[in-house]
């Protein structure tokens, strides 16, 4: 019997695995033996298993393939693919007979046909330039059953996970029907996870000893502050989408702080553009400022970045890093300072409604407390033997409620000394514009408190017609005229930098009122997981404590007691301050005594929290023992 003969006979019934994977061999007409007839054309056929018998094919099967041990014997055959099928076709499942099974031909996985020799012409190079890379049916392995066809699932198309109230479900396509592909929610997350405080108007009169949900956390408007200023800290902007360098030296993940990621040279006669960026020595945010274009000669340029480095001012945003780079294609000056996310600038925070903020209303107080903070930031600067020397109001960033900060501090000094004139002005003549500068910074500030008629008139017509004390006014007017120091000016508003200490103490008081109540909230965590640790183990279920008559049966019907109670109506109970409550008390370990029902409402038991407390430690240590 010669080789390309009845040798090769028993193959001619078995469907080609290529056929399946990919819906065509193209070792077809090139040594392959197997059957290449398409399955999905047939409903029903009979396939020969040998020249003494035949065997029915069964009907085309969904989930996988298989094949009989009796038709393989001997070997392992399997198929590894490296695609899901996309031909739509069901494979075939052959099933032997044990009756006809020493009548088959045993499967050789050294058979020489089943990998044909000869030189191999590429029929299908039209088709594809990639099918050369396509493997072919090699026996090794288990079979291993073709995924369903469909589009393959993209996960950086699909909505992000955000969890909030259930909506309807679109169609889906195969992939994305997977267990593990669920459709995500695409609402955005609720800031209020439980239940907040109601409106003025309908708020009850409580007595002292009553509590409302909100009073068991931190206030609403501070805990959702803290929330966006988080989530500002963590936004990002790929490379790609922005255009900006991936790093500079250590600091990565450039940012535009600014809203509309535009540019401004009006400040320093440079384009100047500010970046959130995040360190890879320390992973901290910095800001990070750059100025375009600057001819910096030499080191000798940085002389004054020290005494910036060593100023450390509740007012003045610390300056870190002073470098140049070309990374953005330019010569560009670069300068590192502290972040502070949802910062805004003056204008930004009483002229524009940025979003859905509107702009702060300026009042005399406020004006007071700008001064009084101008005037600490001015008085650090001026020790340490430096000058502020720009008091733009886009440069005066306001990082909390009437808490404002001298930002781009030092790049006057900078530019100044790579400048080939130089400043002409001594440190004295420098200082002293910077009390004057800070006085037009809060009389333009004033100006929006008066008619806007008023708007256009000089300092000195404008002063007497602002609508503020008489106090502020000889202030603003001494400030402008050049006639008072630093030491002058503290003297003169010694009463409102009280009135400003006060109130920050007050908010210090505030802060740590809000702190307090939060520093043991990882209490109820540490008991949730006590009570997960404990409850419902498998190596617990034939163990006697764990019974109905058992020691530590109480443990179990108090986490039903606690987040398995339901109504009259036999709804769940979601009550979050019974919940907090319980384990409150199960913590301080109350001799408060509880009834505990069972599910089936056949035993009942009274039991104080401070057993139960006295159960749940010990269970717990027996684990970890």
């Amino acid at each position: 019997m010669n080789n390309g003969g009845t040798q090769y006979e028993w193959a001619k019934t078995i469907p080609c695995r290529n056929i399946k994977i990919h819906g065509f061999c193209k070792w077809e007409k090139k040594g392959c033996s197997f059957n290449h007839d398409d399955p999905s054309k047939k409903n029903v056929s009979e396939v020969k298993s040998s020249p003494q018998t035949a065997k029915p094919v069964s009907e085309p099967m969904s989930a996988s393939t298989t094949l009989s041990s009796e038709s393989l014997s001997g070997s392992k055959a399997g198929l590894t693919p490296s695609k899901p099928s996309v031909t739509g076709s069901s494979p075939l499942a052959v099933q032997s007979d044990t009756a006809d099974s020493g009548a088959r031909k045993k499967f050789n996985i050294h058979t020489p046909s089943f990998t044909p020799t000869g030189s191999l012409v590429n029929k299908f190079a039209d088709l594809s330039s990639k099918l050369d890379d396509i493997p072919s049916f090699s026996p090794s392995g288990n079979v291993a059953a073709p995924s369903s066809a469909g589009v393959p699932f993209d996960p950086q198309s699909a909505p992000i996970f955000t969890p909030g109230m259930p909506i309807g479900d679109p169609a889906r396509s195969s992939a994305e029907q997977e267990p593990f592909y669920q459709q995500t929610n695409p609402f955005p997350i609720n800031y209020h996870l439980y239940a907040g405080q109601p409106p003025p108007h309908v708020q009850h009169h409580l007595k002292p000893h009553e509590r409302t949900v909100a009073d068991l956390f931190i206030p609403n408007d501070l805990r959702e502050e803290i929330q966006k200023k988080n989530e500002e800290s963590l936004r990002t902007i790929s490379a790609a989408q922005s255009g900006l360098p991936i790093h500079i030296n250590q600091y990565h993940s450039l940012c535009p702080i600014d809203q509309n990621f535009e540019t401004s040279a009006k400040s320093f006669g440079y384009t100047s553009s500010v970046y959130k960026v995040m360190s890879n020595l320390d992973g901290k945010l910095y800001t990070m400022r750059r100025l375009e274009n600057v001819p910096i000669s030499s080191e000798s340029c940085f002389r004054s970045v020290n005494k910036w480095r060593s100023l450390n001012c509740a007012n003045v945003v610390k300056l870190y890093e002073v470098m140049t780079t070309r990374e953005f294609g330019d010569n560009s000056l670069v300068l590192i300072y502290d972040y502070y996310p949802m910062s805004r600038n003056l204008l930004e925070a009483h002229f524009f409604k940025i979003g859905d903020k509107d702009p702060e209303l300026i009042t005399e107080p406020l004006l007071w407390n700008y001064l009084v903070q101008l005037t600490n930031a001015v008085s650090e600067v001026h020790k340490a033997g430096l000058a502020v020397r720009v008091f733009d109001p886009t440069k005066i960033i306001v990082t909390n409620k009437a808490r404002i900060r001298l930002s781009a501090c030092g790049v006057y000094d900078i530019l100044e000394a790579a400048s080939k004139e130089g400043s002409t002005e001594s440190l004295e003549q420098l200082q002293a514009r910077d009390m004057q500068g800070m006085g037009i910074l809060i009389y333009d500030l004033a100006k929006s408190l008066v008619f806007a008629k008023v708007q256009n008139l000089s300092v000195e017509e404008g002063i007497p017609k602002l609508t503020v004390s008489d106090k502020l006014k000889f202030v603003l007017k001494k400030l402008i005229e050049n006639e008072l120091s630093v030491q002058q000016l503290q003297q003169l508003i010694a009463p409102e930098i009280l009135s400003v200490m006060n109130g920050v103490q007050d908010s210090a008081d505030y802060m740590e009122a809000c702190l307090s109540r939060e520093v043991e909230n990882a209490r109820l965590v540490r008991l949730f997981a006590k009570l997960d640790f404990i409850c419902d183990r498998p190596e617990f279920v034939k163990d006697g404590s764990w019974s109905e008559t058992g020691e530590r049966y109480p443990i179990k019907l108090f986490r039903d007691y606690v987040f398995h109670q339901v109504d009259e109506n036999g709804k769940p109970v979601l009550d979050l301050t019974h919940v907090i409550n319980c384990l409150n008390k199960l913590d301080a370990g109350s001799k408060e005594t509880i009834l505990l029902v069972s599910p089936d409402e056949m035993s009942c038991l009274i039991v104080s929290y401070e057993t139960l407390k006295e159960l749940v430690e010990k269970s717990f240590c027996q684990l970890r023992s």
